[in-house]
């Protein structure tokens, strides 16, 4: 017995990498998709201006046809889902109510008397579990309160319900929060622990965390880490309507519903038809192809499911307006699809294939070393205050060492014309400034640094979280004694700081 835990135990990392390989692969041309039409998305999507494409998996007929993975992202990397987490938190409500813990109509005030503020009004006590799945609370969005409470139940259920609870589409994560919340306590568990339990175990997903609120529950609208090929699965999942290799891990029914369209989501039939307004089910938004939907999160984060074409096709990355990645899928990728196999193009997919192994983000260009910036090589560049939190700098040896005010230290090693990973002792650069932000993660996260000398006097040094969401680029100018840092979330804009030599 001994002897075969070890063995297990030796496995275990060959079993998590093995996640990326569980869908079986075919070929474009084989499952009916125009091997042309797949270059064309792929190549639309790594064209895209102000964007970095981290996964692309297009699946069809239950079969991987085409992925793609640009370096430094991997295909195992784990990748954070922003609001794409929210489907997964409506996928968790629809296996309680298959075990009879809830029900859509539950009143939400019902599953926590100890949290009830007093006196409770009538649209709060008239909210319902399908309320929050739709979006129509009947609250204002607050996008603070995370910010500022240690309770987000308690400071939620006390906000004003001023809009009667079911009328009105209100984009708000807090209301996915709460769903989780409710998850938690009618299960005894964490919601990524019921979902081990329900879906992942079956799935074959093992590798999945979430971040937590301040007294331990699942963020819910936000916050879950998984790989692409998990998305994938998702959205095959809920193409066969909650079944999973011929077992029925969610009712039909309940999939059903979560992927219509239950509620406008503030469409107005007089603006132009986009992927923003084409209504909303169960935490699942609907999309501008006919009878399509998708999960989606904040900066490109989609999981695109097409049922009348038997396909789901994954994006993940970083870019404001993810309505542009959609439009790759529409025009360049759909008009491929046919209904029966094709005869196999083999100089097409050699092409494909090469576009795909060989894909790669920006790296710095320039020289190797410089001459006449050695003599700061080793000293420690001492960092006026910045939002980053950074309070030095050195670097020797093709190593990045940064200091920070809280304490924290990373020693990053930098790669030169390819990138070098390394474990990170904290935490990578966020968006969310929740309290308690990145509560649930494990430390270990991964950076990939690659650097280059744009000129003599400047070391331009990138930094991507290869399993997370975010990078960091810095140019250091030993002419001026500053450094520039700048950050990949949109619209963020770099700031310049002024550095003394030690």
């Amino acid at each position: 017995m001994k002897r075969q835990i070890l063995i297990l135990l030796a496995l275990l990392p060959l079993l998590l990498a093995a996640q990326t390989g569980d869908l079986p692969r075919s070929t474009p041309a084989a499952e009916g998709i125009s091997t042309q039409a797949v270059i064309n998305m792929m190549d639309s999507l790594m064209a895209l201006p102000e964007c970095d494409i981290h996964h692309v998996m297009v699946v069809r007929h239950g079969k991987v046809v085409a992925e793609l993975h640009p370096a430094p992202f991997r295909a195992e990397d784990s990748h954070t889902l922003y609001s794409a987490s929210k489907t997964f938190t409506s996928l968790a409500v629809g296996c309680a109510i298959d075990d009879n813990l809830l029900r859509l109509d539950d009143r939400v005030m019902t599953f926590f008397p100890d949290k009830r503020s007093m006196p409770v009004s009538d649209n709060m006590a008239a909210m319902t579990v399908r309320d929050l799945l739709m979006m129509a609370s009947g609250m204002k969005p607050d996008w603070t309160m995370r910010n500022n409470s240690t309770d987000w139940v308690k400071d939620w259920l006390a906000k004003s319900v001023d809009d009667k609870p079911g009328s009105l589409f209100q984009y708000d994560s807090m209301c996915t929060f709460m769903l989780s919340a409710i998850v938690q306590r009618v299960t005894g568990r964490t919601m990524l622990d019921y979902l081990n339990a329900k879906l992942f175990g079956p799935m074959h997903i093992a590798v999945a965390d979430w971040e937590t609120s301040p007294d331990g529950i699942n963020t819910g609208g936000w916050g879950l880490r998984v790989q692409a090929e998990t998305m994938a699965k998702l959205g095959l999942l809920l193409l066969n309507k909650g079944k999973w290799n011929g077992q029925q891990l969610v009712s039909a029914d309940y999939v059903t519903a979560a992927c219509s369209r239950l509620i406008d989501g503030g469409a107005k039939e007089t603006v132009p038809s986009t992927d923003g307004n084409q209504g909303y089910g169960y935490q699942v938004w609907q999309s501008k192809w006919p009878g399509s939907y998708r999960a989606d999160g904040a900066m490109g984060q989609y999981t695109v499911v097409v049922p009348q074409e038997d396909l789901v096709v994954v994006i993940l990355g970083m870019k404001l307006y993810g309505h542009e990645e959609l439009a790759c899928i529409w025009n360049q990728l759909m008009p491929g699809l046919k209904a029966e196999p094709l005869l196999p193009e083999k100089k097409l997919q050699k092409r494909l294939d090469n576009l795909c192994a060989k894909a790669k983000l920006a790296m710095p260009q320039g020289k190797r070393v410089s001459n006449k910036a050695k003599a700061v090589m080793d000293r420690q560049l001492q960092l006026a205050h910045n939002r980053f939190g950074l309070n030095a700098v050195s670097i020797n040896d093709n190593h990045l060492h940064l200091a920070y005010e809280n304490g924290n230290n990373e020693n990053l090693a930098m790669g030169y014309g390819d990138w070098q990973y390394n474990t990170l002792a904290g935490f990578p650069y966020y968006s969310i400034n929740a309290i308690n932000s990145m509560q649930g993660f494990a430390h270990g996260f991964t950076a990939a640094a690659a650097y280059a000398w744009n000129t003599p006097m400047l070391l331009e040094v990138r930094v991507h979280y290869v399993d997370w969401i975010s990078g960091l680029t810095f140019v250091f100018d030993f002419g001026k004694n500053e450094v520039t840092i700048d950050d990949t979330y949109p619209n963020s804009k770099p700031v310049t700081v002024p550095f003394t030599v030690k």
